[in-house]
C-alpha cells in the first residue's frame, strides 16, 4: 500500500513537472507571451478644428501612406494600419496607425530599473511634423516582459496611460 501511494505521488509530481515545463513551450501559456521588444503606440489622428479624422476611410484629410515616424536617433519606424471604428462614433471607419518598436533592447535596458522617456517624430507631410513622447518602465514576467507603466504625451499633455501590457492606444487632436 505504501509503495502504491509512493508511485501515485511520484506520478503526480512528474505530471506537474511536465506541465510546468511545457507551459513555456509550443501550445503553452508562454507561446505568445507579451514582450516589450514588440511594443507600440496605436493612434487615431483627429483634426482639432474640424473634429474630422485625418485618416478616415472616406475622404481622408491626409494620405496614410505619407505618414512617417522616426525615433530620437532618426531611425524610421514601421507603421501598421488597421481599419476599424472611430472611438467616438462606431459608424465612422478610420485607420488606426500603429508604430513601434517603442522599446529598443540595445538602449533601453535601464527601463527595467527606472522610467525612461523617448520622443517619436511624426511627419504627416514633408513640411508638417509633430512629436509624441513615450515614458515607460519595463518589468519581466514569467515568460516575457511588459511595461509596468507606459504613458504617451502629445504637446505636453498626457493622452494615454496603461500598465502591464506592451502598447497604448490614444487619440491625437492635431492642431
Amino acid at each position: 500500500m505504501i509503495i502504491r501511494n509512493l508511485y501515485q505521488i511520484l506520478f503526480v509530481l512528474t505530471f506537474l513537472t511536465i506541465l510546468t515545463l511545457s507551459s513555456c513551450r509550443k501550445g503553452g501559456k508562454c507561446e505568445e507571451a507579451p514582450n516589450v521588444n514588440q511594443s507600440g503606440i496605436v493612434v487615431a489622428f483627429k483634426d482639432r478644428q474640424t473634429g474630422r479624422y485625418l485618416y478616415s476611410e472616406v475622404n481622408p484629410l491626409y494620405n496614410k501612406d505619407s505618414l512617417r515616424v522616426y525615433d530620437g536617433n532618426g531611425n524610421r519606424l514601421v507603421i501598421l494600419s488597421l481599419l476599424s471604428s472611430a472611438p467616438d462614433n462606431p459608424n465612422i471607419g478610420i485607420h488606426w496607425l500603429s508604430f513601434g518598436n517603442i522599446f529598443n533592447s540595445q538602449t533601453d535596458q535601464s527601463s527595467f530599473n527606472t522610467e525612461i522617456c523617448k520622443n517619436f517624430i511624426l511627419k504627416y507631410k514633408y513640411n508638417e511634423t509633430d512629436t509624441i513622447k513615450a515614458c515607460f518602465k519595463s518589468k519581466k514576467t514569467e515568460c516575457g516582459s511588459v511595461f509596468e507603466i507606459l504613458k504617451a504625451y502629445y504637446k505636453g499633455q498626457l493622452v494615454g496611460s496603461i500598465s502591464n501590457t506592451t502598447f497604448v492606444r490614444v487619440t491625437i487632436n492635431k492642431d
